[in-house]
């Protein structure tokens, strides 16, 4: 049965376009690997400074986990912080993670 997680990251300011840039051409080595670990889709939406993360996946701690200790992952996340103030946690403590408050499906 697939998982459903939202994350919330913000942005330093002055950096949305070279945020959107980068994801506009993610590693497809990071790509490959999430849908490995049973990451179906990860969309980001953007408000502003905010972003919104919506994953589909079949065990969001597992994969997460998993993707901490990939170092094609830890390049990718060490390029993402400088875009960051507030970055996606891959600690396992799951901190960014939103309240699902309706799921209508």
């Amino acid at each position: 049965m697939a998982e459903f997680v939202g994350l919330r990251t913000r942005l330093k300011p002055g950096m949305e376009e070279a945020y959107d840039n980068a994801h506009a051409a993610v590693w497809p080595e990071l790509l490959a690997a999430q849908r490995e670990l049973g990451i179906r889709r990860w969309l980001i939406f953007r408000d502003g400074l905010d972003l919104f993360h919506s994953i589909e996946c079949d065990d969001y701690d597992h994969a997460i986990a998993e993707l901490a200790k990939l170092p094609i992952n830890q390049r990718w996340q060490a390029e993402m912080a400088h875009f960051t103030d507030v970055a996606h946690d891959y600690s396992g403590a799951s901190a960014d993670r939103l309240k699902l408050i309706f799921n209508a499906g």
